[in-house]
């Protein structure tokens, strides 16, 4: 029983903050429930056959797709090249330009989406005013449906470059240096060797970072669309968990609600279990 005493702190968390929640919502969207009656009435799979038959759930699921699309380079590809410029000139100016980069981080989402709203003003916000002081047009970057969703891909994007900076840091911190000194010794230049020795020895990391950009996606730019866009305009800028709220919370139909969070939770599974032989295949021994 030992080892059992030892992890049930653990095992007694999980029951109650994850899978006891889990059960409740996968109970919770067989029912019909306003979240204010006692009554909640059985309704089976009424609840999903609604989600399937509306177009906001499935245009807010593609929608989510695009954010993923839009941000997946800011999540591998910049933050790479980030983590390992700042790994080539170790030292203090390093580690003060990490811990900039780090701010989107710590600092509060609903402050930076704010924020945000002042920069991206179509009237006096910093963006216009430089675009006109060059003679540019000027743009309603949260107004417009052609860039709206692309403006909060953006604004979302600063927090995946620098957690996973960080992340590809610590991949970075655990390479084998003896190779790189070897090739070096051989006349390689910098780039060949971080082509050719760096960066596939991050094709692991890379790949871990693909999913979890594909998995909170849709969650970091709930915050930055309730704030900025509300899921407009014209429905441009919804997502599958700012629709989730919506069922819930707006129209107080919980059932509803509920279901679009377990077509979420199906839907992130499937990725998940797909995607499982390529994260095998390259993880690190």
């Amino acid at each position: 029983m030992a080892p059992w005493l030892y992890q049930a702190p653990v095992l007694v968390s999980l029951a109650v903050w994850v899978y006891g929640p889990l059960v409740f919502t996968g109970v919770l969207s067989l029912l019909e429930w306003d979240l204010t009656s006692p009554d909640r009435s059985f309704v089976g799979l009424d609840n999903y056959r609604r989600l399937a038959e509306e177009p906001e759930f499935p245009h807010a699921l593609t929608r989510t797709g695009l954010y993923v699309l839009a941000m997946l380079p800011f999540a591998t590809v910049v933050p790479m090249a980030l983590a390992v410029m700042l790994w080539k000139r170790p030292g203090r100016a390093s580690d003060t330009y990490r811990s900039l980069l780090f701010l989107p981080v710590v600092l509060a989402p609903v402050a930076t989406a704010l924020a945000w709203r002042f920069i991206l003003d179509p009237l006096g916000g910093v963006v216009n005013l430089t675009l006109g002081g060059l003679g540019l047009p000027e743009q309603d970057w949260l107004g417009d449906p052609d860039t709206a969703l692309w403006a909060i891909s953006l604004i979302t994007a600063g927090k995946f470059v620098a957690l996973n900076m960080l992340l590809y840091g610590a991949a970075l911190a655990s390479l084998d240096g003896r190779a790189l000194d070897a090739a070096r010794v051989d006349g390689a230049t910098e780039w060949e060797i971080t082509r050719h020795l760096v960066v596939p020895q991050l094709t692991g990391t890379t790949v871990l970072m693909s999913f979890l950009c594909v998995v909170f996606a849709g969650q970091w730019t709930f915050t930055n669309i309730a704030v900025l866009t509300q899921g407009g305009p014209d429905n441009s800028t919804d997502n599958a968990y700012l629709r989730l709220y919506t069922y819930a919370f707006v129209f107080f139909d919980a059932g509803t609600g509920a279901a679009a969070a377990v077509a979420i939770v199906v839907l992130l599974t499937v990725l998940f279990a797909v995607s499982a032989p390529l994260r095998r295949r390259h993880a690190r021994p």
